[in-house]
């Protein structure tokens, strides 16, 4: 007898699926129950999720992403003249005057 198998975690199964499809990049899901790619979850502003992932990741120091960017599977770096020294941010400070902030600064 052959029965299914559930779903992974940072994927979705159609019915009728031969094997699990990944979550898109800038979505995850944890659930085992997903039958499409819209019950993975979108990452939220100042977070990521790589293609098949099972959580949103935060944007690292120097880096973010905002509301406006429709698919956020990866973190875009503050220009220069900007920075961002936390974590999960959905924009970037100006630099302090004086000082000196290159692409991607923290």
């Amino acid at each position: 007898a052959t029965q299914c198998k559930a779903c992974e975690q940072g994927c979705y199964c159609p019915e009728g699926a031969a094997a699990a499809l990944p979550c898109e990049g800038g979505s995850y899901s944890s659930a085992t129950d997903n039958d499409e790619q819209g019950d993975c979850t979108p990452a939220g502003a100042g977070f990521f999720a790589v293609t098949g992932s099972t959580e949103q990741t935060p944007c690292a120091k120097g880096s973010y992403t905002d509301a406006s960017m429709a698919v956020k599977d990866s973190c875009t770096l503050c220009v220069g003249g900007t920075y961002q020294d936390e974590t999960g941010a959905t924009q970037c400070k100006a630099c302090e005057q004086g000082c000196y902030c290159p692409e991607g600064a923290a």
